[in-house]
């Protein structure tokens, strides 16, 4: 289960590219995602990853813990960017991911701005 997350975390997040055919691998066709109060669906989420792909020149996912049970994995993990504008940005985030037949069904996520300016405070939930 852990490596699922782990992996989307890096295929997904950290790849530069926006790529359809990975999102559909890791994640199931009615997949949503409530981040500080705003819930996605899985066509949302697509725009989601498709503007921070338009929005980011370089990011970088360092999982700081991670622990799982038989559907369930949560995580605290740091994400680091930078914009295309040359700012960068430090969020903490606290992740619980639903696994359901080897794809993540959900996740319920709350992300915080450690550093980086106010226009990276949203970037955890940005269409």
């Amino acid at each position: 289960m852990e490596a699922i997350v782990k992996g989307m975390l890096k295929d997904i997040i950290e790849n530069p590219v926006y790529d359809e055919k990975l999102i559909h691998q890791y994640f199931t066709d009615n997949y949503t995602q409530t981040v500080d109060h705003s819930t996605l669906d899985l066509a949302h989420f697509k725009q989601h990853i498709r503007k921070l792909k338009d929005l980011i020149k370089h990011v970088h996912v360092e999982v700081i813990n991670c622990a799982g049970n038989s559907n369930t994995v949560f995580t605290k993990h740091h994400v680091y960017s930078v914009l295309r504008d040359g700012t960068t940005n430090t969020h903490k985030v606290l992740a619980e991911f639903k696994i359901r037949h080897g794809k993540i069904a959900c996740c319920d996520e709350l992300t915080f701005l450690i550093s980086g300016s106010g226009s990276g405070k949203n970037l955890g939930s940005v269409l």
